[in-house]
């Protein structure tokens, strides 16, 4: 399912998942020339409960981390995890897949929340 032009620009005023779940969480983090997105997840039992995000990057940064929220929120860890940048790029208007700057911000909020997301994983 594509996310229309008028959902996103409600996401860009005002994103869903903005901020640090209200438990105990695992955070990761991705920086590049000045931006990053941090990527927050809640686990339990295997499942992400809740998920948020931090980013200095306005309008597509906002954007793309809710998203990408959106997308892990009751998934278990592995299925987390398996998301990749063209399945979160998926999700917007055929023009905007197209946008390499897009692009750029979806990989750093899949990177940080790869990061956030690998940290549930039990250690051996």
């Amino acid at each position: 399912m594509r996310l229309s032009l008028e959902e996103l620009e409600l996401r860009a005023f005002d994103p869903p998942h903005l901020g640090m779940p209200g438990w105990a969480c695992q955070a990761g983090r991705r920086e590049d020339e000045g931006r990053f997105v941090e990527i927050f997840v809640a686990v339990r039992e295997g499942r992400i409960v809740d998920a948020g995000f931090l980013t200095n990057i306005p309008g597509h940064g906002l954007v793309c981390a809710s998203v990408y929220c959106d997308q892990v929120l009751d998934k278990t860890v592995e299925e987390a995890l398996a998301l990749r940048e063209q399945d979160i790029m998926a999700l917007f208007p055929l023009p905007m897949q197209e946008d390499a700057a897009l692009r750029d911000i979806v990989s750093l909020c899949v990177d940080a929340g790869v990061s956030s997301i690998g940290a549930c994983l039990p250690q051996p």
